[in-house]
């Protein structure tokens, strides 16, 4: 089936496959009950409004 494709319509089908793969772990993952935000940015941005 893939070789039927063209090498630029192959590489479409593996990117947007790899993406939706992406978009589908983070779902999951921030679904868990043991997920916890740690991000960095935010962070940051909460001790500047502390300090303030």
């Amino acid at each position: 089936m893939l070789e039927s494709l063209d090498p630029f319509q192959q590489l479409l089908l593996g990117v947007s496959s790899i993406g939706l793969l992406m978009i589908f772990l983070v779902i999951f993952l921030t679904a868990s009950p043991n997920f916890e935000n740690t991000d960095r940015l935010k962070k940051i941005l909460d001790l500047f409004e502390k300090k303030k």
